[in-house]
């Protein structure tokens, strides 16, 4: 059995709207729309690395 990739991600939402994110040009599935969130990387608590996805993906400083 191989290890499980373990991943976070997050749902913004406001009442009936919610915010997702389009993939980037280049990328997998180019122009679908996604949720924040991503894979936990080595020594990253769940919560570090939805920290940083969200800074990634939605360029949050």
């Amino acid at each position: 059995m191989s290890n499980p990739i373990r991943v976070v991600g997050a749902v913004f939402h406001d009442g009936d709207r919610f915010l997702a994110c389009r993939k980037k040009p280049g990328k997998p599935l180019e122009g679908h729309w996604e949720f924040p969130g991503g894979k936990i990387e080595p020594g990253e608590s769940p919560e570090q690395a939805l920290a940083r996805e969200i800074r990634e993906e939605l360029n949050f400083t």
